[in-house]
């Protein structure tokens, strides 16, 4: 490694964020899913949408870091539950525009509730409000340094 850390390997951290991250998701997605019958894989995206207002497909694939086949099928998945609506794109007619219903975003609304409740058991004892926006710097940084990373592998 170029830079940063002198480290003989960096496994370890990417296992406790791999470990981590899917802790959070089944919880969040079981508590989701009992308390309204939304999973995660819902909840994400219409978060973006919710963020983004009227957007394409691919803006929220770009948001979730996925791809536009998966994105486009959760979409669907998630318009067949009255969430979310498509309408022609005024400026390109290849495509549609994704909007939240009044329903979507009623729902999204109490969901993000339970979300940050959660989170806030989850996090609030192990980091402060400080450590939690200096970690998400930090990940900023190593998701915004990864892709070019890779890139530069593959030239």
């Amino acid at each position: 490694m170029s830079k940063g850390i002198e480290t003989g390997s960096l496994y370890p951290l990417f296992s406790e964020l791999t470990r981590l991250e899917t802790e959070l998701w089944d919880g969040l997605d079981s508590l989701l899913r009992k308390e309204h019958g939304l999973p995660m894989s819902r909840f994400e995206p219409m978060a973006v949408i919710d963020r983004l207002g009227a957007c394409r497909v691919l803006d929220v694939a770009m948001a979730l870091a996925i791809s536009v086949g998966g994105t486009s099928k959760l979409i669907d998945r998630i318009e067949k539950s009255g969430y979310c609506r498509r309408r022609n794109n005024p400026d390109d007619r290849r495509s549609s525009l994704i909007e939240l219903t009044t329903e979507g975003g009623t729902i999204l609304e109490r969901a993000r509730k339970t979300v940050d409740a959660e989170l806030e058991l989850r996090f609030a004892p192990a980091l402060s409000q400080q450590s939690a926006e200096e970690l998400m710097e930090l990940l900023r940084r190593l998701r915004h340094v990864s892709p070019m990373a890779a890139a530069e592998r593959s030239s």
